[in-house]
């Protein structure tokens, strides 16, 4: 099973967009037919550390969407203190 790092990183690379409803605890993840199943089940698994991380970005706060891999990336390296590739 993926980390939530790895998750969001392989969020990026399917090119899916996520929406975080900003009161309640929604997630939209699409277009559907890029998420595969073990995407599926990852994202099911850290979907609130997932809402949490967009809702503690700045950027994210407002709009509610991760809009782009760059945006990911940032994310992941200020949560996890990953590279782009994943490792420390």
């Amino acid at each position: 099973m993926l980390n939530v790092g790895d998750t969001l990183y392989a969020i990026s690379a399917a090119e899916l967009t996520l929406t975080v409803s900003k009161t309640k605890e929604t997630l939209k993840v699409y277009p559907a037919e890029n998420i595969t199943p073990e995407l599926a089940e990852a994202i099911k698994e850290h979907k609130s550390k997932i809402i949490r991380i967009v809702r503690e970005d700045e950027e994210m706060r407002r709009t509610g969407v991760i809009q782009s891999k760059r945006q990911v990336f940032e994310l992941v390296r200020e949560h996890f203190g990953l590279n782009e590739k994943g490792g420390s």
